[in-house]
């Protein structure tokens, strides 16, 4: 299935599509993985560094999902220099199963290119026992750097995509 696949700012939203954001129905294990989709907006919206980025993700008109990126003095520690990191991705519960979540991180690329011009690649992090996301990611054509480390809730990988 081909799936129409955009990003849209935070800042670019309506009120009614940032209540639909807000309202995203997130399973309990992804809000473990992610956290709350409020505290992912929250950090969005008291930036003054530009170096955070909240992002809905539409697959045509609706909006399927949220992420956040980080980079610069926003991004971890464990982050490469001109890496956008991905901090927190999740795809409502309606949508999942559906290629959505890889379409999305197949497109942030192209995105990035025009809004983040200086990014040279794309990392995350991502909890060992996740298995769904870390399948996404790879069809996505990211890379584990097989390194792992201890995360807040168990044992974490990171994985990279250059531009």
């Amino acid at each position: 299935m081909t799936h129409a696949i955009r990003v849209i700012r935070w800042e670019e939203l309506n009120p009614a599509q940032k209540n639909e954001v807000e309202n995203l129905k997130i399973s309990d294990q992804q809000i473990e993985y992610a956290g709350p989709t409020h505290r992912a907006v929250d950090a969005c919206a008291s930036d003054l560094t530009g170096d955070i980025q909240g992002a809905a993700i539409f697959d045509g008109h609706v909006i399927v999902g949220f992420l956040v990126l980080k980079r610069r003095s926003a991004a971890p520690s464990w982050a490469l220099a001109g890496a956008a990191v991905i901090s927190a991705l999740r795809i409502d519960l309606r949508y999942q199963g559906l290629g959505l979540g890889t379409a999305a991180l197949r497109y942030l690329p192209e995105w990035l290119l025009t809004h983040w011009t200086d990014t040279l690649s794309i990392m995350l992090s991502v909890d060992e026992e996740n298995e769904a996301g870390r399948r996404s990611y790879a069809k996505a054509g990211w890379l584990d750097l097989g390194t792992r480390d201890k995360g807040r809730i168990g044992w974490v990988r990171y994985m990279k995509r250059d531009l």
